[in-house]
């Protein structure tokens, strides 16, 4: 799924297929999650809101069956999904990167 960068502190990029009505988010931690059943509309405020974290915190975490899909790291198994934290740890986790000093 093709998924477009997004201006957005905790989400990296948001893909959507409206044949199937999957949303797929990548997180700052690297993690990717997709959704199953969103309307087109969700789809179109999450591009539109401000605070895409507190969106998909309120309006799509719970609301719609959800499954990891990021890969697993190098040398564990090829072509094998991981076990990837909720999407809540996720977005904890990219607010946490976020406020660490770069250096």
């Amino acid at each position: 799924m093709l998924r477009e960068r997004l201006a957005s502190n905790a989400i990296v990029s948001a893909g959507y297929d409206a044949a199937t009505r999957e949303l797929e988010l990548e997180f700052r931690s690297g993690h990717v999650y997709r959704y199953e059943g969103v309307p087109a509309s969700v789809h179109g405020w999450l591009l539109r809101t401000r605070n895409k974290g507190v969106f998909v915190r309120r309006m799509i975490t719970g609301r719609y069956p959800e499954r990891p899909v990021t890969p697993v790291t190098e040398g564990s198994g090829a072509g094998v999904l991981s076990e990837a934290p909720s999407l809540e740890d996720a977005l904890r986790a990219s607010l946490e990167q976020l406020s660490k000093p770069s250096g």
